[in-house]
């Protein structure tokens, strides 16, 4: 039962009654994807009630509409996201699951990319960042000699504006920190004021961006959503229905490489959903693996040295909760890495990706679309010998010197990487994509006026443009969902 529904205040009961308040409850949940106030009307009564008395809207027919309009309607919904996402979290939680990371999915992760020298790693849902963060401090302070010049990315992604900035500061009460030791959060740390800041070596990998799990395609190379090692989201599929959960698994699992991690929320995890990865269960952990091809058991790993960690002061989440099955028995951390789960036989794996290409080569972009598509499937190095014959057949191909340019952003190419969307740019300024890319790439390398002069010009191409049309022909991305996004990156930079 919900908190709020013993006794509703009189502005609750007046919501509730409200003949539109069924439809604006639909809307919300359409948009947000987030069920969890499917049953809880008080709950989102009491949350719109408190959001309409601030902004002096007096029933749920003036705010629907005021939702609903062209000009206003985006910035009120960022505001009542604000209010429905829960972004309690702090450093280092459920540690056993970083455990797992650490013991098991890292090191065989390095030891399978030594050659590549890359690390894609996603934090999907990551709030106000504790979960990146936690995992960049690691890689530096425990794995930092054995990725020592690779090309490392931490994405955090949220839908909640307000959380993005938080996260992108990174300075942190007292609170977040209240597993880890007072030695790792001075090490890792600056204390500013009554606040920690993040010190600048453990924030150079990471990155934040919008991204709707709900709205936005994935896997997507344009929105830099594809090709990751490990996916990490955890207590966010809880609020949504299942069949939504349903849609977004197989999503997940394409957007990993082969071998690729995911790392699912204690209250998550119902393994009928994630049949077609491999399990392992660790202690206190349930991990899937995506897996093409048959692996041989991994022979022994290497550890690095154990640098001092956290020692928690407070013990761990108790774990179990929402049905956690029981972890396979264990005798040691060891016996776990050289172990061999079996994959369930009641689903067999998907064939790997990419997804279905045209079958008559003669088709208008049909090698951009393979280019694209290996690209989407985490093959870097095939996307950009696809890209590279494009280019030298048709060397004013502005797409395909945009695809490179997002395959040269992956291989950590930074300087091609801007030679070649601003190429793109220069052969077709109409293209949206290029100039978005552009914004992204600028704001992380803080040229803020840059990136909002990019940005802009992306915002200014979607003028007058059908929400539902593709961003771009072949892209999965609408116009709308990239006029959000571009929006939302705007307000993030200070642009807005």
């Amino acid at each position: 039962m919900s908190l709020f529904t013993a006794n509703p205040s009189p502005a609750v009961t007046a919501i509730l009654e409200d003949p539109a308040f069924p439809r604006l409850k639909v809307l919300v949940i359409d948009t947000t994807g987030m069920e969890f106030y499917r049953d809880k009307d008080a709950d989102l009564a009491r949350i719109l009630a408190e959001r309409m008395d601030e902004i002096g809207v007096a029933d749920c027919g003036g705010y629907l509409h005021l939702l609903q309009d062209p000009a206003q309607g985006k910035a009120e919904m960022d505001a009542l996201i604000a209010e429905l996402t829960i972004g309690e979290t702090y450093f280092f939680r459920h540690k056993e699951q970083f455990d797992a990371l650490r013991e098991l999915i890292l090191p065989e992760v390095i030891e399978r990319n030594k050659m590549v020298r890359r690390l894609r790693i996603w934090s999907a849902g990551c709030a106000t960042g504790p979960e990146p963060y936690s995992v960049a401090i690691m890689l530096e302070r425990e794995f930092g000699e054995r990725i020592a010049g690779w090309h490392v990315t931490v994405l955090g992604t949220d839908i909640n504006q307000k959380f993005l900035t938080r996260a992108r500061e990174g300075r942190y009460d007292e609170w977040a920190f209240r597993t880890m030791s007072d030695s790792l959060r001075a090490a890792c740390f600056e204390r500013v004021g009554n606040q920690w800041q993040i010190r600048s070596e453990f924030k150079r990998h990471v990155s934040f961006q919008y991204h709707n799990l709900i709205k936005s395609p994935f896997p997507s190379l344009a929105d830099n959503i594809a090709g990751f090692d490990i996916i990490i989201c955890r207590n966010v599929i809880i609020y949504f229905s299942q069949p939504t959960v349903e849609a977004l698994v197989p999503c997940f699992r394409e957007t990993l490489n082969d071998g690729g991690w995911l790392i699912m929320g204690h209250a998550e995890p119902n393994q009928r959903l994630f049949s077609s990865f491999r399990t392992v269960n660790t202690p206190g952990a349930v991990l899937y693996q995506r897996v093409d091809r048959p692996q041989e058991p991994p022979g022994p790993v290497a550890m690095p040295p154990q640098a001092p960690f956290s020692a928690p002061k407070a013990p761990p989440l108790p774990v179990g909760r929402g049905g956690l099955p029981a972890p396979a028995p264990v005798t040691s951390r060891r016996s776990m890495l050289l172990s061999k789960p079996a994959r369930p036989k009641s689903a067999p794996v998907p064939s790997p990706s990419p997804a279905v290409v045209p079958a008559d080569p003669s088709q208008p972009g049909y090698r951009l679309k393979v280019a694209r598509d290996l690209a989407d499937s985490g093959q870097w190095e095939k996307a950009a010998a696809a890209c590279d014959a494009i280019i030298a057949a048709v060397p004013l191909d502005a797409w395909a010197h945009f695809y490179r340019a997002m395959v040269h952003e992956q291989l950590g190419e930074d300087d091609q990487c801007e030679k070649a969307l601003r190429r793109a740019i220069y052969l077709d300024r109409r293209l949206v994509l290029p100039h978005y890319h552009l914004g992204l790439f600028l704001a992380r390398k803080e040229d803020v006026a840059g990136a909002v002069r990019s940005f802009r010009n992306a915002q200014a191409l979607l003028t007058g443009l059908a929400d539902e049309h593709p961003v771009d022909p072949g892209e999965k991305i609408t116009v709308g969902q990239m006029r959000e996004a571009v929006a939302m990156h705007l307000k993030l930079v200070g642009g807005a």
